[in-house]
């Protein structure tokens, strides 16, 4: 596994122990009778996991695993922005949702929206960038065509 890729399932396994923490945050505060509710926590826990943890492995994997056409219009410096653009809009929207959980300040909401704004950017991107990894570039093997229908005929 090159450099790029063991980042992003590294940091992905830290997003995950990050959303465990803050699940077992929620639980304690769902168990104990002085809090006043849960805010925005769900939101944040539900980012950390989903997109911190999940979605980071899979393009981590996905940049590692997919073969690399000489085709292709992918690009690794890309992939890199990407990787930046997805970390520190996970964590800094997580952040905002768990600050605006305790402070009414609106700031925090403004954090978690461009944590947000961030993470779709990245996530769009990965999607373009990686498109030509995982289609053919030219034309289909044998192999990769339908079968013929029964009979000889074709439609």
């Amino acid at each position: 596994m090159f450099g790029l890729a063991r980042r992003y399932v590294q940091t992905s396994l830290i997003f995950a122990i990050a959303s465990t923490l803050l699940g077992m945050h929620m639980i304690a505060m769902r168990i104990h009778p002085s809090r006043a509710g849960l805010g925005w926590l769900p939101t944040a826990h539900g980012h950390l996991f989903l997109v911190g943890f999940v979605a980071m492995m899979i393009m981590g994997v996905a940049i590692w695993m997919f073969p690399r056409p000489k085709e292709s219009r992918y690009s690794p410096l890309i992939s890199e922005v990407i990787y930046w653009l997805i970390t520190v809009g996970t964590a800094i929207r997580a952040i905002g949702e768990v600050i605006a959980t305790y402070h009414r300040a609106p700031i925090w909401l403004l954090l978690s929206v461009i944590g947000g704004i961030a993470q779709s950017i990245a996530i769009i991107a990965f999607v373009i960038n990686i498109w030509t990894r995982i289609r053919p570039t030219g034309r289909l093997l044998q192999e990769d065509r339908e079968p013929a229908p029964k009979g000889g005929r074709t439609a």
